[in-house]
């Protein structure tokens, strides 16, 4: 449905509109424009119906000047007396009175003029010179085309939306992951070959890790999935995508500098999974969950649990003491408090109070969509670095977390 301020989108300018409201090119090549601020970047093309953009992380969605215009009047905070309407309509009322955003006419524009499909991130390969890397084993098979690499053998790792569009491409530089361009992966995954028939579905951190677990295990009839920011979006397509798997269970196994890094990350990724029924908040000195208890079964169960990592922490403790600090044990313990419909669960930043919570966890009210599995190492690269392929059997289930 066209509105009154619609019927200007094909004669305002689009180039001068985006620099009224601060956005500053960062790029430009012959197809496309780059613009943007530090918090937000723009993609600006010319098409047959005039100037088009598009957020790098839906590069499938092309807005027009009404669309640019009430995405930055909704966020300003001028004249805010007025309603929306009546600040679109002022805006409009001042653009008719200046010319220089008259004027969508590519004509004169040195932007080459593509399709309104037109996503620049295809063209990357060759703007970039990145070709698709080979697998050197049969093992790694899995990736193939999901890799690329340049003239140096940078490995760069494509992500896709929820629309199944590319969204850009990620790289690893000194043990972190590295943006190429405008390349957006916040609401994107990287994903491996899907194979005939699925047994597994492996969600790691990122690109690198999943190859150093392929290397480690040499699955078969794997989907390996790297969810590099873990948010609402990006679960809902990894759940859309275990769905489409038709599998019960995704294998979880996230990782970072260290260990509890990794457990932090599982439970946030368990958050989003249960939407408004787990929460996380991250505090100073301690982790704060709360969860919907589901039952009584579980909760009581989770409850013997803690009663006996709390048991165990002051066990040890006497060891070495013959009088108990119950100040300092209450820190390192876990504390676990019912607040109405709500149990409120503080978790100390110890490794393995937060093993032991994730573990507790999820086997009581996750086992039938997650399993977990842990390196011994903090991650699976230096897991593979020292001990190369696991030569045993059963092999996601030996490393299935435990506590």
């Amino acid at each position: 449905m066209k509105n009154k301020w619609r019927k200007l989108d094909e004669t305002l300018d689009l180039v001068s509109l985006m620099e009224h409201f601060g956005m500053v090119q960062h790029r430009k090549t012959g197809k496309y424009m780059s613009y943007g601020t530090h918090s937000n970047r723009y993609i600006l093309i010319s098409t047959d119906v005039g100037y088009r953009y598009y957020s790098p992380n839906a590069p499938e969605k092309k807005g027009t000047a009404f669309d640019f215009i009430l995405e930055c009047i909704s966020r300003s905070g001028t004249n805010t007396k007025l309603g929306l309407w009546s600040r679109i309509d002022d805006f409009y009322t001042s653009l008719e009175k200046n010319p220089k955003f008259l004027g969508n006419d590519t004509s004169e524009n040195p932007l080459e003029t593509v399709a309104l499909d037109y996503n620049h991130f295809d063209d990357f390969g060759s703007e970039f010179s990145l070709t698709v890397h080979s697998a050197p084993s049969a093992s790694l098979q899995v990736f193939e085309g999901r890799i690329f690499e340049n003239a140096k053998g940078q490995l760069y790792f494509p992500y896709r939306n929820l629309a199944n569009t590319l969204t850009g491409y990620v790289t690893e530089k000194e043990g972190k992951l590295s943006l190429l361009a405008e390349s957006a992966i916040s609401e994107s995954v990287w994903f491996s070959q899907v194979p005939q028939t699925i047994k597994n579905l492996v969600v790691l951190r990122n690109p690198m890790e999943a190859l150093a677990f392929q290397r480690r295990f040499e699955l078969e009839n794997v989907i390996f999935l790297a969810l590099s920011d873990i948010n609402y979006g990006n679960s809902k397509i990894l759940l859309q995508i275990l769905k489409r798997t038709k599998l019960k269970r995704m294998v979880l196994s996230f990782t970072g500098s260290s260990k509890i890094e990794g457990y932090i990350q599982d439970l946030m990724l368990i958050s989003f999974i249960n939407d408004s029924r787990f929460l996380v908040r991250v505090d100073k000195d301690h982790l704060t969950v709360k969860f919907h208890p589901e039952g009584q079964k579980p909760l009581a169960k989770l409850h013997n649990e803690i009663l006996k990592y709390n048991g165990g922490l002051l066990k040890e403790y006497l060891k070495f003491n013959k009088i108990t600090d119950q100040s300092l044990l209450d820190r390192k313990s876990i504390v676990l408090n019912q607040e109405k419909e709500w149990v409120a669960c503080r978790i100390p930043y110890e490794v393995n109070a937060l093993r032991y919570f994730l573990w507790s966890y999820y086997r009581n009210y996750m086992h039938k969509i997650i399993e977990i599995v842990k390196p011994k190492n903090t991650n699976w690269t230096l897991e593979y670095e020292e001990n190369g392929t696991y030569k045993g059997v059963d092999k996601l289930k030996a490393f299935k977390m435990a506590v």
